[in-house]
C-alpha cells in the first residue's frame, strides 16, 4: 500500500512542534481522564464495601504523596484522599487551601489485616514524613499539611503512642516529635482529580515530590524503620513481649502469656489467640517462659501456659493456672475501668473518666504555686508547667498553655446548652476540663481551666527521680 505524500508532509519540520504539542496534551489530559474514570470505579467499590477490610487514617502532607506509598504495600487494597477535621461541614480544595476551614489533607487506607498490620502502616507512615516539622511538610506550609494519625479505638491509640515513644528514644531526630494522635473525626472525600494523582499524572507528581524536598528527605531519613520495627506482632493485639511496650499501654488491659515452644497447651492457646476475636481493649503479650527469669520471679510464675493480668505500672490483678480454653480467661478479665477505680481516688475517677467537675476553691491546686510540672493522674503524661500557671480568680488551676500542644486534644462540648472546648489528655483520654479565650492578653488570651483531681504535681527537685528529668531544662535559673 502506497502512503500518500500528504502523510509524510505532515511530519515535516514545519509541523513537528504541532505533533509534539498534540502528543503532550494527550499525555497530560486525555490519559489522566481515562485512568481517573477507571480508578474511580474501583475506588467507589471499596468505599461502599461492607467486607472485613480494616481502615486506617493518616494526615500530614499533600495527599498525592500519601496514596502511592500505601498502595504499594501487599495487603493494602486502596488509599483514598480525604479532608479531615475542619470547622465546616463540607470541604473543597479551594476552601481548604484558603486556610480558614482547619481541614487537613489526609488519606483513608483500606487494608486486609490478615496480610498487613496497623503497626506496619504506622511504621511506614513515619518513614515518609518529617515528624519534627510543626508548620506543614517540607515546602508545603500551612495547617492542612500538618501531621496527625487518627485512631478509632484504644488499641490503635496505644500503637500510635508506642511508635512515637520508640522514635523519640531512638534519638533519630534532634527536635521533638510533633505528630498528633487524635480520635477519628469527620472526613470528606477529596475531589476526583486528586484521587490516584500519582498514577494519573505521574510526571507532574514526580516533579512535585522532588521539588518539595520530600524525595531527598526520605532518601536520608526513611531508609530504616522508625517505630515498632523488630517487634513481632501476630495481629494488632497479640505481640511478642518487650518491657518498653507495657509503658505505652496507657488504657488497654494487658495479659502476659508465659509461652514455651515445647508446651502443647501453649501451642493450643497460641492458636486460639490468633483465631479469636479479642476484646477491643485487650493486648496479649507473649512472654518466653524459658528466658524470662526476672518476670517469673517478679510474678512467682512456676509453670508455662500461665496467664496474668497486669496494669501499665506492672501491678498484677489476676492469675490463671491450669486452663485450656482461652474463653475461660477472657470471660473473667477485670475491666479497664475497674482497674482505674482501684488506682484513683473516687473523685479523680469520676473527673477523668466520667467528666465530672470538682468544686471551685476546694481543690488541691487552685492556689498552688510551687515550681514544677503537672502530669495526668491516670498515666503520668506531662501536661502543664508552673511557669504557665496564673491566678484566674475562678477557683480552679489555670494555665496559659500546655507543655506541648501534642499532649492534649480539643473537643467540641455542647453540654449545659453552650458551646465550649473540652480538653483531654492525648494518651489516656482523661477529661481535664476546658479552654477559654479570656486568659492574659500578653500570653495569647488562653485560659486552660483544669480540674485538680485530674492532675498530679511533680516538684522540680523530684523530676529526675520521677522520670521527668528532661523537663528540668524548663526551670533553669528558677
Amino acid at each position: 500500500m502506497k502512503i500518500p505524500p500528504s502523510f509524510w508532509y505532515f511530519f515535516t519540520r514545519r509541523n513537528i512542534l504541532l505533533v509534539l504539542l498534540v502528543t503532550l496534551l494527550i499525555w497530560l489530559y486525555l490519559i489522566p481522564y481515562l485512568l481517573g474514570f477507571y480508578y474511580s470505579q474501583t475506588r467507589t467499590q471499596y468505599m461502599n464495601s461492607s467486607n472485613s477490610y480494616a481502615r486506617a487514617y493518616f494526615a500530614g502532607w499533600c495527599f498525592w504523596c500519601m496514596e502511592g506509598i500505601f498502595e504499594a504495600q501487599n495487603g493494602v487494597i486502596e488509599a483514598i484522599s480525604w479532608y479531615a477535621e475542619g470547622s465546616k461541614e463540607d470541604a473543597t480544595y479551594d476552601s481548604v487551601s484558603s486556610g480558614l476551614t482547619k481541614h487537613r489533607e489526609a488519606v483513608e487506607v483500606i487494608y486486609d489485616p490478615s496480610k498487613i498490620s496497623y503497626t506496619t502502616l504506622v511504621d511506614l507512615y513515619y518513614t515518609q514524613i518529617d515528624p519534627t516539622q510543626v508548620d506543614g511538610q517540607f515546602a508545603d506550609k500551612g495547617f492542612r499539611y500538618t501531621t496527625a494519625i487518627y485512631y478509632q479505638n484504644t488499641i490503635e491509640k496505644d500503637i500510635i503512642a508506642s511508635a512515637k515513644m520508640v522514635l523519640e528514644s531512638s534519638h533519630k531526630f534532634d527536635k521533638p516529635i510533633v505528630v498528633q494522635s487524635l480520635p477519628f473525626t469527620t472526613f470528606f472525600p477529596a475531589e476526583e482529580y486528586h484521587q490516584d494523582y500519582y498514577k494519573k499524572s505521574s510526571l507532574r507528581y514526580s516533579l512535585y515530590k522532588k521539588w518539595s524536598g520530600r524525595e531527598n528527605f526520605i532518601q536520608e531519613y526513611g531508609k530504616t524503620g522508625s517505630t515498632l520495627s523488630g517487634v513481632v506482632t501476630w495481629n494488632g493485639q497479640y505481640i511478642q513481649y518487650q518491657s518498653w511496650i507495657i509503658q505505652t499501654l496507657t488504657w488497654s488491659r494487658i495479659l502476659l502469656f508465659f509461652h514455651a515452644d515445647w508446651c502443647s497447651t501453649c501451642k493450643s492457646f497460641d492458636e486460639q489467640i490468633r483465631t479469636t476475636q479479642l476484646p477491643w481493649d485487650l493486648i496479649i503479650l507473649q512472654v518466653d517462659y524459658d528466658t524470662a527469669d526476672d518476670l517469673k520471679k517478679q510474678y512467682s510464675i512456676l509453670s508455662q501456659s500461665t496467664f496474668i493480668q497486669i496494669d501499665p505500672q506492672g501491678n498484677m490483678y489476676k492469675r490463671w493456672l491450669g486452663k485450656s480454653q482461652l474463653k475461660d480467661i477472657l470471660d473473667n478479665l477485670i475491666t479497664s475501668k475497674d482497674i482505674l477505680s482501684k488506682k484513683l481516688t473516687p473523685l479523680a475517677f469520676e473527673v477523668t473518666q466520667n467528666g465530672w467537675t470538682e468544686q471551685a476553691f476546694m481543690n488541691a491546686y487552685w492556689n498552688h504555686y510551687e515550681t514544677g510540672i503537672y502530669v495526668d493522674v491516670v498515666d503520668g503524661t506531662p501536661l502543664f508547667s508552673s511557669l504557665d500557671k496564673f491566678d484566674s480568680k475562678t477557683g480552679w488551676p489555670s494555665f496559659t498553655r500546655p507543655i506541648d500542644e501534642a499532649l492534649v486534644t480539643s473537643h467540641n462540648d455542647m453540654k449545659l446548652w453552650m458551646e465550649r472546648t473540652e480538653i483531654k489528655s492525648s494518651r489516656a483520654g482523661s477529661h481535664l476540663w476546658h479552654v477559654f479565650d479570656d486568659g492574659p492578653q500578653e500570653k495569647g488570651w488562653k485560659r486552660y481551666c483544669m480540674n485538680s483531681a485530674a492532675l498530679r504535681f511533680i516538684p522540680v527537685a523530684s523530676l529526675e527521680k520521677e522520670g521527668y528529668g528532661k523537663y528540668r531544662e524548663l526551670f533553669k535559673g528558677q
